[in-house]
């Protein structure tokens, strides 16, 4: 026989007949423990009620977490401060309410609060009555004055209780409660707790491969920076009211992020959800147009068809939201998730569990690529890069970890974690007389634009000693976008501060000469892009172009990208400053990159 799990109850001696301590039997007994016994008998926990002596050790066990239930609790009770309570009994009478609680404490598994809570809702308000009724009218032997009297008062209250209860207010009551933990806050669908309910309840063995997971991603990041908070939310209220009138019968729809949501829809097997999605879309593409706001909306979708091993909805949540992410990184409306689709996703989800070893294991390793002077092809600085020494799958490039860690928010943590690398080479090379090899280290648009980006940044450097004007600091022409006045308070103080600050990706994207105004920045990197197309009468106007106004601005420009003869003379005739690319180095780790400069420096 399968052992089954422990689960310790705290319980109230004093809360007869729901829950008391009998002296007799020196056990818990009562309405509740009877449940649980019941709840045990059908399930995989054996219940256990903690130190049974007669005392109240609720507050003591619950501060401790020595117990994952906590019950017995009436309305007006000192409650616990967690907010893990569920609703055992509602009842009226006199104009006031008689609510029975149970906690469940941070110890409790979300599988045995589950399961609980799916017990609890089969048992209808007249057997808990009954329950209640039957245990109040039981004779106790050898019971003291206190039990007679408290079985008296007791039996009195439960009798009008049982007269005076509504059935149908109980349930809906109790369906109240419930809907509030289970209902987005923004939207009014049911949120991750409804749809993990509902998909037991919906999704079995029989109709799983029946069933089509459908992810509507919202770039609400980008609609905050555009609009509002408040605007985005409307959006958003926009869609739910537009899946809600999408969802079937059978299907599940549920918000399950800021910027997501699912419907577990029943296609019976008919495959593609094509025209459906259209219709879905269409919709809530007509957003902007239908309520005149100034900027475009929609979603990007990723459907997962169900298999018949799965089981986890994480997991298929999972797989759908990466469609959905795949589909808006490529401008698709939507994506089917195919098996290659699905392991890549899976070696993603395993690079995702590996993240926090990766920092504390130091695999993410500096490496530099080289910048050189435009005409007579001397190392002058070079470029900060990162490369993922991964234990198992070997040296891993940026492209493959870098949407991850955008993706889980960490970003910001590498982009620290590569200033403090670049510092500390700056140092090495001071401490060997090299104090004109300068160094750029890019930063995503969230750490650049944030309030305490300075404050951070001077506190890493602080810690290392080298001119501090050697160290650049790129901003992507992403970051333009967002926060501009945040951004250019943060380059004027990081510029009296001493380091200097380059414009990323010059000319692709949304970078304009007018970035060149808005930002007070020392130079431009023009982006690969331009420089591919230097070979054409076009291209070496628009570069000519963007190099003339830049040195008119005291901007130092580099290309980035240069791979042929032909790319490096025309941007030598065209008075590029310097130039970066695999005609002169690839990136080199930090070591190979120290050993390297010391050879060939030009101010040695």
């Amino acid at each position: 026989m399968e052992e089954k799990s422990l689960i310790y109850v705290a319980g109230n001696p004093n809360a007869y007949p729901l829950e008391y301590f009998d002296p007799n039997t020196e056990e818990f007994e009562g309405v509740i423990p009877e449940l649980l016994e019941d709840f045990s008998a059908q399930s995989e926990y054996e219940i256990v009620y903690y130190k049974a002596d007669g005392n109240d050790y609720r507050r003591q066990l619950a501060k401790n977490n020595q117990v994952d239930l906590l019950s017995g609790y009436m309305y007006g009770d000192s409650m616990p401060e967690n907010d893990g309570s569920t609703v055992l009994l509602l009842a009226s009478h006199n104009d006031k309410e008689y609510i029975y609680y149970i906690y469940f404490t941070d110890a409790a598994t979300k599988s045995f609060k589950d399961d609980l809570i799916d017990y609890i809702s089969t048992i209808s308000q007249e057997e808990f009555t009954g329950l209640l009724i039957e245990e109040a009218t039981t004779p106790k032997e050898n019971t003291t004055v206190y039990w007679i009297t408290g079985f008296l008062a007791a039996f009195s209250l439960l009798m009008i209780i049982a007269i005076t209860v509504l059935v149908k207010w109980y349930g809906k009551r109790l369906k109240n409660i419930q809907q509030n933990v289970e209902t987005d806050e923004v939207t009014g669908l049911g949120n991750m707790e409804y749809i993990l309910r509902y998909y037991k309840q919906y999704v079995n063995d029989k109709n799983r491969i029946l069933y089509q997971a459908v992810y509507f991603y919202a770039d609400t990041d980008r609609l905050r920076r555009l609009s509002s908070s408040e605007a985005t939310d409307e959006f958003l209220r926009y869609c739910a009211m537009i899946l809600g009138e999408y969802t079937g019968d059978s299907d599940i729809t549920a918000r399950v992020s800021d910027s997501g949501f699912v419907m577990l829809k029943f296609t019976g097997g008919a495959g593609s959800l094509d025209k459906w999605l259209d219709n879905v879309l269409g919709r809530m593409c007509a957003y902007s147009e239908l309520y005149s706001k100034p900027f475009d909306t929609g979603m990007s979708v990723g459907i997962y068809q169900l298999r018949a091993e799965d089981r986890d909805i994480n997991e298929i949540i999972f797989q759908a939201a990466q469609g959905a992410y795949k589909a808006q990184k490529e401008g698709l409306n939507y994506i089917y998730c195919s098996r290659q689709m699905m392991d890549k996703f899976i070696e993603e989800r395993q690079l995702q569990s590996s993240i926090e070893r990766a920092f504390t294991k130091n695999e993410f390793q500096l490496y530099i690529q080289f910048y050189v002077d435009a005409h007579n092809f001397k190392i002058v600085g070079g470029e900060a890069l990162t490369r993922w020494h991964h234990p198992q799958k070997g040296v891993l490039m940026p492209s493959v970890f870098i949407p991850l860690l955008e993706r889980e928010k960490t970003i910001i943590r590498l982009d620290y974690y590569c200033l403090k690398e670049v510092c500390s080479f700056l140092e090495d090379l001071a401490k060997e007389s090299i104090d004109t090899f300068f160094i750029s280290c890019n930063f995503s648009r969230e750490t650049f634009a944030a309030t305490d980006f300075v404050g951070n940044v001077k506190k890493i450097i602080d810690e290392y000693t080298f001119p501090r004007e050697l160290l650049i600091l790129e901003i992507t022409d992403s970051t333009s976008v967002r926060d501009s006045a945040q951004v250019r308070q943060n380059i004027i103080d990081l510029k009296e501060y001493g380091v200097r600050i380059a414009l990323d990706d010059f000319g692709e994207g949304c970078t304009s000469f007018y970035d060149l105004q808005k930002y007070p920045i020392d130079g431009i990197k023009l982006d690969k892009g331009l420089v591919d197309y230097i070979l054409t009468p076009s291209g070496i106007s628009i570069l000519k172009a963007m190099i003339q106004v830049g040195h008119e601005l005291n901007m130092t420009i580099l290309a980035e990208g240069v791979e042929t003869d032909e790319q490096v003379k025309i941007l030598q005739d065209i008075n590029c400053d310097v130039i970066q690319g695999f005609k002169f180095f690839q990136p080199l780790p930090k070591w190979e990159a120290n050993k390297k400069i010391s050879e060939n420096y030009c101010g040695k």
